[in-house]
């Protein structure tokens, strides 16, 4: 009766004073079988500091212009591209808070529209400006290229019907990514990087880290789809995220991480919480389920040992009351005592 959640509470307690929350102590079982882990890319393997890099503009256009525009319509999203164009022109002092801006909606893993002085403004993926109607522009089509080959995420602008520029965004990965990508290599598990960015900028990312599965241009509703197809071909997956969007596919998969820095949303959709938004405390998590799956197997082991032993001495009458009163409270010790053993788990380490 004690085997098991004696070892789940001191695990939870551990993981807890290591930053490592977990909600449900029997999820620990689930994360010591997991054999894919899947990663967000943006807020998850990166910092999540989005900052603009480069900007280019067409020719009859003025950089000016357009970033003041650009970040007038931003102003009233949310997303970590919108905040960072926003910054830029905060940056360079342009005044676009006083340019009136109507019509503005947002369309998830898109982009976003607006009216400003009766001209559209659109802002987001090339896929979005195709979708409505916008023939894109050769060089600043190159200059993306370009920019995604080195890993940085590209939103597009268009005004009046016209491409007209396009923003080049820089991301810093977190800086124990590496060493959490190496070690669950070296563990034999399975990872996949997951991504709404185009193809080329999530594959120069998983190059950074040393290679892995990439599955990008994603849209946020279709997360929880890819985590389904990989537990479809039979692997035990485990979903690292922090953002909104992230939500139904750590619902979805068999452990949901989230870190702390994540949205409201994504941190109650997980079963476990990082809460020093440390990815190392992935990997440690890791080696703490497999520890108390481990020490769970020994007590119910030292417990079928004891009662192989003791029950045929006691209908034996082998055994007197003296000896039972003894032997009874020295079984639960052990049991107990073999759990005390998980919180030297890290100190080992």
């Amino acid at each position: 009766g004690m085997a098991t959640p004696m070892s789940i509470a001191i695990a939870s307690g551990l993981g807890a004073k290591h930053g490592i929350l977990v909600k449900n102590g029997l999820v620990l079982e689930t994360l010591s079988k997991v054999t894919h882990f899947v990663f967000d890319k943006t807020g998850t393997l990166t910092e999540g500091k989005i900052s603009v890099a480069h900007c280019h503009v067409a020719q009859n256009a003025l950089i000016a212009d357009v970033l003041c525009k650009a970040a007038a319509v931003e102003r009233y999203s949310e997303h970590a591209v919108a905040k960072a164009i926003v910054g830029e022109a905060e940056k360079q002092q342009r005044h676009f808070r006083d340019v009136t801006v109507t019509d503005f909606h947002a369309t998830a893993g898109l982009g976003v529209s607006a009216n400003i002085e009766g001209q559209v403004v659109l802002l987001g993926s090339a896929e979005w400006l195709i979708r409505n109607g916008i023939m894109l522009h050769d060089l600043l089509l190159k200059k993306t290229h370009e920019h995604e080959a080195q890993a940085m995420s590209c939103a597009h602008c268009a005004i009046a019907g016209e491409h007209l520029a396009v923003f080049a965004l820089t991301d810093q990965l977190r800086a124990d990514a590496q060493q959490m990508v190496n070690e669950l290599r070296a563990a034999d598990i399975s990872m996949t990087l997951l991504s709404g960015d185009r193809q080329p900028v999530a594959e120069a990312i998983a190059k950074q880290l040393g290679g892995m599965a990439v599955i990008a241009e994603v849209l946020p509703q279709d997360k929880d789809q890819v985590i389904q197809q990989l537990q479809q071909s039979g692997a035990i997956v485990a979903m690292v995220g922090d953002g909104i969007n992230d939500a139904p596919a750590l619902i979805r998969a068999d452990v949901g991480i989230a870190l702390g820095s994540g949205t409201d949303v994504s941190v109650e959709s997980a079963d476990i919480v990082l809460m020093h938004n440390e990815l190392n405390k992935v990997r440690q998590a890791t080696l703490l389920s497999r520890r108390t799956l481990r020490t769970i197997k020994q007590n119910i082991g030292l417990s079928f040992v004891y009662n192989v032993i003791m029950v045929p001495l006691a209908m034996a009458a082998m055994v007197t009351p003296v000896v039972a009163a003894i032997t009874m409270p020295i079984s639960t010790l052990l049991v107990v005592g073999n759990a005390a053993r998980i919180r030297n788990l890290f100190k080992e380490s």
